[in-house]
């Protein structure tokens, strides 16, 4: 079989109308290691070394009492008791990014309620400094970090509700100034950014979601801080969040994408001049509505875990020796339910990828690690 071609969904519908033994699922790779209280409605995950001591850290952005828990791994599987900070009215992201030049990780956070974002300095052991807020236009969902002018500084690109797009270029200080407003076509609640063209500059590439103009598009940079007019892929797909991942080893990055149409999922290929493939769909369970990519089994090829909002659960999609997608999934239970949030780190040095999952009901976060060293 083709990597590029996928069994369509309907096929395994067929198998199971006519009585014929549908494909197991992978193998049960993980298994719940601990639980952890963070703040209320815990909405986005994040994994980085905030502390650089060599083991990843997780933070949750917490929506309903607009703070973030930042819970410190010790390397085992096991994180220290979640710290908490107090943040503008209504989070709903993170990003991670050395924003004033010093070495040391800082995160910018998005606030929809008081129409800003906001930059928390790094002190580099785990601690932040008073936040610097940065005015944005009405209700920012997503705050995109990159160079996007090659002047060796941070800047960042904003996605609000009213299908725009700001640019704001980094000073390295930790401050921005106002770029230039770009129409998205319609709302983005995730975007990434790579040079998917090779021209050493740094693109965008954005999910947009409402019903009759939802696509994913890429606006190519000029690598002075402006874009070209976007090309427009997986029209009327309804994508939801966008992940960037290499899935086929090739060096060049991909996208995949959870879509609100259907509990589908797609991976769109990487040309290497700015242009995709066409989608390539395969499934997740009720509602997928966050994504995470790492090495989950022993293979070379990359594959995905999703967090399912309607099913209570996330589901692992591991690869086959072809590079499409298995089917079934292997799906793992989120108590509480409501899961808005992944993502994925080798939390216990055991060579291969783990999760972590939000229950945003529970108020907790669930570290699923592998079952056996990969070493």
């Amino acid at each position: 079989m083709n990597p590029r071609k996928s069994i369509p969904l309907w096929f395994f519908g067929l198998l199971a109308l006519f009585g014929c033994d549908l494909p197991s699922p992978p193998p049960d790779l993980l298994y719940k290691f601990d639980v952890m209280p963070v703040g209320k409605g815990p909405a986005f995950l994040l994994t980085h070394d905030l502390n650089l001591d060599g083991e990843p850290d997780l933070v949750t952005v917490n929506s309903k009492d607009s703070s973030l828990s930042l819970l410190y791994g010790k390397g085992d599987g096991t994180f220290h008791n979640a710290r908490h900070i107090r943040l503008a009215e209504e989070p709903t992201m993170a990003a991670q990014g050395d924003v004033n030049r010093d070495g040391i990780p800082d995160l910018v956070v998005n606030s929809r309620g008081e129409e800003m974002f906001v930059v928390l300095p790094g002190n580099g052991d785990g601690s932040f400094r008073k936040p610097i807020p940065i005015k944005t236009g009405k209700v920012p969902l997503n705050v995109i970090l990159a160079d996007f002018n090659n002047d060796e500084k941070l800047d960042a690109a904003v996605t609000l509700t009213f299908d725009q797009m700001e640019i704001y270029i980094g000073k390295g200080d930790g401050y921005f100034k106002k770029g230039k407003t770009y129409l998205s076509g319609s709302r983005s609640f995730s975007g990434v950014s790579e040079d998917f063209n090779g021209d050493g500059n740094q693109d965008i590439a954005l999910a947009t979601s409402s019903s009759s103009f939802s696509s994913i598009r890429v606006f190519l940079g000029n690598g002075n801080g402006t874009f070209q007019k976007p090309r427009v892929y997986a029209k009327q797909l309804v994508p939801l969040a966008v992940i960037l991942e290499d899935m086929n080893n090739d060096g060049k990055s991909d996208l995949v994408f959870a879509s609100g149409q259907g509990d589908n999922l797609y991976m769109l290929y990487s040309n290497g001049d700015g242009s995709f493939s066409e989608p390539i769909s395969f499934s997740g369970g009720g509602g997928p509505f966050a994504l995470t990519a790492g090495n989950f089994n022993p293979d070379k090829l990359k594959d995905v875990a999703v967090a399912n909002s309607r099913s209570s659960s996330f589901s692992l999609v591991v690869r086959n020796p072809n590079g499409s997608f298995h089917y079934p999934t292997r799906d793992y239970v989120v108590d509480g339910g409501t899961v808005l949030a992944i993502t994925s780190g080798d939390y216990n040095h055991s060579g291969m990828s783990d999760i972590a999952v939000a229950s945003n009901f529970k108020n907790t976060v669930e570290i699923y690690l592998q079952r056996r060293s990969f070493k």
